[in-house]
């Protein structure tokens, strides 16, 4: 019976030891996940005719370091090439940077407005430690706003377009600190960070998920002061007054598309959905781009009253 009792403590002990191990790596690759390298975005952007770094370079622009209320800086750019007090505020996904946006510069300039694209925490040439998924991106977020606000014209008028990390930050936003902008598009947003690590988990293990979500709770609380449960767009989405348009493309394999019709079911007030039935995670504008630009611009047009330009480039 002794024997019984030590192989079965020894049993335990090995179990705990494996998934506190596992919770401590979940929570690293959280964290600190490796970055794309800007010059293999320039490639990825430049062959998909998405980015032409000549024109870029020569759009009026302001780049500036924007201090964070957490003590490191937000690199920002500020683009200008329409006179216009509309802007668009866009914040790009996770892994990317300020470059992986330029896509939408495209798009939003040649409709007429101007745009700002910043790097997140720890992403491109932004300081920050760590990644948080919204968590603290949100206040980022608010910081980049109050810069525009503050320098670009009393006049001005704004709204939000986010892609993944970016959608959860700009609904996160929107929902918890500020409803200044005259819209938000949310571009395959999760729902609830919890349920996409769950989603990411199963892939791998479905009976070692919920031990190993529960140490990578624990881990990501010590390390980072964060919760997975406080990165939940779902949670406030019904608290954002202006109109969002919900974008997710029905075959996206990371973030399920569910995600957004979950939020879309749970924003109140005026909302718009489009799940088009081509591209990956966040390949809706690559794969559909005229549908997307289209799709954009009537929303702009219905819920903002912003006049839409024609003229584009495909």
């Amino acid at each position: 019976m002794k024997s019984f009792f030590k192989w079965l403590t020894a049993l335990f002990m090995s179990a705990a030891v494996m998934f506190i191990s596992l919770g401590y790596f979940a929570s690293s690759q959280i964290m600190f996940f490796k970055l794309r390298d800007v010059e293999i975005i320039k490639r990825r952007e430049t062959r998909a005719k998405r980015m032409n770094m000549e024109e870029y370079e020569q759009l009026p622009k302001d780049i500036v370091n924007v201090p964070s209320r957490f003590g490191y800086d937000i690199s920002a750019s500020f683009i200008y090439p329409n006179e216009t007090n509309k802007w668009i505020v866009i914040c790009h996904g996770v892994s990317e940077n300020k470059l992986s946006s330029t896509k939408y510069v495209n798009l939003f300039k040649d409709m007429g407005f101007n745009c700002v694209v910043y790097d997140a925490r720890r992403h491109g040439d932004s300081g920050g430690v760590d990644s948080t998924y919204g968590f603290y991106e949100k206040f980022d977020l608010e910081t980049v706003i109050e810069y525009l606000l503050d320098n670009y014209g009393d006049d001005i008028e704004f709204g939000v377009h986010g892609e993944s990390m970016g959608a959860a930050t700009t609904l996160l936003y929107a929902g918890e600190l500020s409803n200044k902008a005259k819209f938000y598009i949310s571009d395959a947003s999760f729902a609830k960070f919890r349920d996409q690590l769950a989603h990411i988990y199963t892939s791998y293990s479905r009976v070692a998920s919920p031990v190993v979500l529960l140490f990578t709770y624990v881990f990501l609380k010590l390390r980072s002061k964060f919760s997975l449960y406080h990165v939940s767009p779902v949670k406030v989405v019904d608290k954002i007054e202006q109109p969002v348009l919900f974008i997710h493309s029905k075959r996206d394999s990371f973030i399920p598309y569910e995600a957004s019709i979950e939020l879309y079911n749970k924003k109140k007030g005026p909302k718009e959905q489009w799940y088009p039935e081509r591209g990956n995670h966040v390949e809706s504008y690559n794969r559909n781009p005229k549908q997307y630009r289209q799709t954009v611009a009537d929303f702009i047009s219905r819920y903002a009253g912003w006049e839409v330009q024609n003229s584009h480039k495909q």
